[in-house]
């Protein structure tokens, strides 16, 4: 990251910590965010920053990948990008829209359950066979679309990561279906309020989101959960799904924020930016189930 934006966002981290609204206070701060993020934005981080600096905190909470899209084909306008993954901010940084994105937050994949769902009472057993119930016929499963939302990624990743590690031939298949299953693809801001009402029985979502809605989940392995850089190469690796001629293979779960280069409030942006790592949203973060940051910036 360049000397200045480095400087730009150390001062604003200060600023932060005034009293007083700061001198250079906008009107707004548009963060066009992950949309698994929308309750730890909408109730927690924007309102908390809108408090300590008088400027008002709008989210555009969306699949991380048609944000990029919309972001780098100047159909959406925005002073901060909040991604999963570091896919998403490599599209708007070839649009040359950003010049890093620094890591603040991360998460891993967990089976989360309706509660009111016929399964509930089975995945809720200690010990219980969450293969075997996931995989049961009649069960509805839930997913949003790989092709525009990293989310849907990485539930795949973690199926096909899940039939390696307990050698189960054929398992993602079994569960899934087809990369593109319109049967199971919901959008991301609806995905878990469907869970919620029963409308599906089960998905395997970002444990940050688990936590924020209060939903029962069961909690992966290392090598199933893509939480552990350690495991990026040797093991992560082997997972990959091939999208719009492309072959993709995970990462870790890891949140950026970056700042966008025609952000309309640059101030408020890069002020943002440095809440997100601040003391302050950490905790805010961390009391909706996020780890701290991971990794370097990209």
């Amino acid at each position: 990251m360049p000397t200045t934006r480095r400087l730009l966002l150390a001062a604003a981290a200060s600023m932060l910590g005034l009293a007083a609204a700061p001198a250079w206070a906008a009107e707004k701060v548009v963060v066009a965010f992950a949309g698994s993020m929308g309750v730890v934005m909408d109730r927690g981080l924007g309102p908390v920053f809108s408090a300590r600096t008088g400027t008002r905190f709008e989210g555009i909470g969306q699949g991380a990948m048609a944000l990029a899209h919309l972001l780098a084909g100047r159909a959406l306008n925005a002073d901060v990008f909040v991604s999963i993954s570091a896919g998403p901010v490599k599209v708007v940084e070839a649009a040359g829209l950003a010049e890093g994105a620094v890591p603040f937050a991360s998460t891993e994949m967990v089976l989360a359950y309706a509660p009111e769902s016929a399964y509930a009472a089975r995945f809720a057993r200690a010990g219980a066979d969450w293969r075997k119930i996931l995989a049961a016929p009649g069960l509805r499963f839930g997913r949003t679309d790989p092709a525009s939302d990293p989310q849907g990624q990485y539930v795949l990743y973690a199926l096909q990561l899940a039939e390696a590690y307990y050698k189960l031939p054929g398992f993602a298949a079994r569960v899934a279906g087809a990369v593109e299953n319109p049967a199971q693809i919901f959008a991301e801001p609806s995905l878990l309020a469907r869970l919620q009402d029963g409308q599906i029985d089960a998905t395997l979502t970002y444990k940050s989101a688990a936590v924020s809605q209060r939903l029962p989940f069961i909690e992966l392995p290392p090598e199933v959960n893509l939480s552990d850089p350690a495991l990026a190469t040797t093991w992560y690796g082997r997972a990959g799904l091939s999208l719009d001629g492309k072959t993709l293979h995970p990462g870790p779960l890891v949140f950026y924020a970056a700042v966008l280069k025609n952000a309309p409030n640059p101030r408020a942006a890069a002020a943002f930016a440095a809440f997100l790592s601040s003391p302050a949203g950490q905790a805010i973060l961390a009391r909706d189930g996020y780890g701290p940051g991971k990794g370097e910036s990209i």
